[in-house]
C-alpha cells in the first residue's frame, strides 16, 4: 500500500550551539552570551516593553535586524533560510529574495507565558533561544486543521499538537500561519529569545522563471511525501 502526506507544514531546527556549530563559527556561545546581556539592558531601557501574545513576560518593540548587536544573528538565519530551507521548498538560487518583515526580543519570567496565536502578513516566522536550558516552557504548534471527526482518539501518526524545548541556540523556522503557543515557565530561570516573520519574494529571474513554468528545480523530488508501507504498517525504506 502506498501512503502521500498532503499539506504537511515544514519546520526546520538548526542547532548553532549544537550538531550544526559547523556550519556558521561566528554563531559561538560568547556571541550568545553577548545577546542575553544586551536583552537585559535593552529591558532596563524599556522595562514596560510591550504586549501582544506574551503574557506577563517582557517583549522588546521591533527593530532588532538592524540592531548593532544583533546584526550578525540575523545574517546566519538569513543564511540558513538562503542556503537550506529554500532550496528544500523547490526554488532556484537567485530566484528570491528575503525580506524581514519585523524582528523582536522575549524574556519570560516564571508564570510568563504565550497564548495561542498566528502571525499574520508573512511567509514563515521564527524563533532563536538566546539563553534556555529546555525546561523553561515548551514551544507547542498546534493543529487547526481536524484530521478526525469521529470519536476515535489522534493516533501517534495523527497529532494534535507538537511541542519543543527551548534550549540555547536552536533556531525554529515555521510557517507563519502555524496556531502556536509557548507553554507557562515554571521555573525561576529567564528565558532569552528573539522572533521575527519575513517574507519571501521573487527577483525578476524568478518571475520570468514563474511564468515558464520553470520555478521548481528539475532534479527535486518528495520521497518523503510519499512511500510504501508493508501489510503490518510499517514503511518499507
Amino acid at each position: 500500500m502506498s501512503v502521500k502526506l498532503l499539506f504537511p507544514a515544514f519546520i526546520f531546527k538548526r542547532e548553532f550551539l549544537g550538531r550544526d556549530s559547523h556550519k556558521d563559527p561566528s554563531m559561538h556561545q560568547e556571541y550568545f552570551d553577548m545577546m542575553r546581556d544586551e536583552i537585559d539592558m535593552m529591558e532596563r531601557t524599556d522595562h514596560q516593553g510591550r504586549k501582544v501574545s506574551n503574557q506577563n513576560g517582557w517583549q522588546s518593540n521591533d527593530g532588532i535586524e538592524s540592531h548593532p548587536t544583533f546584526v550578525k544573528c540575523i545574517r546566519g538565519i538569513k543564511r540558513t533560510i538562503r542556503d537550506e530551507m529554500m532550496p528544500f521548498m523547490g526554488i532556484k538560487e537567485n530566484c528570491f529574495r528575503i525580506d524581514f518583515h519585523n524582528s523582536w526580543a522575549n524574556k519570560n519570567y516564571k508564570g510568563s507565558w504565550n497564548a495561542p496565536h498566528l502571525h499574520n502578513g508573512c511567509y514563515y516566522s521564527g524563533v532563536l533561544y538566546i539563553h534556555g536550558d529546555g525546561d523553561e516552557g515548551l514551544f507547542r504548534a498546534l493543529d487547526t486543521d481536524h484530521k478526525v471527526v469521529g470519536s476515535f482518539p489522534s493516533t501517534p501518526r495523527m497529532l494534535e499538537s507538537w511541542t519543543h524545548e527551548p534550549r540555547s541556540g536552536v533556531l525554529l523556522l515555521f510557517p507563519s500561519a502555524l496556531m502556536h503557543m509557548v507553554e507557562p515557565n515554571m521555573t525561576d530561570k529567564a528565558r532569552y529569545s528573539i522572533s521575527f516573520n519575513f517574507n519571501v519574494e521573487l527577483t525578476q529571474q524568478g518571475k520570468i522563471g514563474d511564468a515558464m513554468q520553470n520555478l521548481w528545480r528539475e532534479d527535486l523530488n518528495y520521497p518523503e511525501l510519499e512511500f510504501e508501507i508493508d501489510e503490518k504498517g510499517n514503511i518499507i525504506p
